[in-house]
């Protein structure tokens, strides 16, 4: 790469925690509006993972492996 990208553009995805796992509180969530916040969240974390991929290629082990 022939010039350094911008700190901003290097810094690792952040992720945030997730909703608790209390199955109370999931049968409370409609099941259409819970499967639209489990697609915001894979979207979000496939988003976060190909940002940690790019920085990782631009500078080898920068970001850390997410959590499986």
């Amino acid at each position: 790469m022939k010039d350094t990208p911008p700190a901003e553009l290097l810094r690792c995805a952040s992720r945030p925690e997730g909703l608790p796992e209390d199955p109370a509180l999931i049968a409370q969530i409609p099941t259409r509006i819970r499967a639209g916040i489990i697609r915001l969240a894979r979207s979000f974390a496939a988003n976060a993972d190909h940002l940690d991929r790019l920085i990782n290629w631009n500078t080898p082990a920068a970001c850390p492996s997410p959590k499986g």
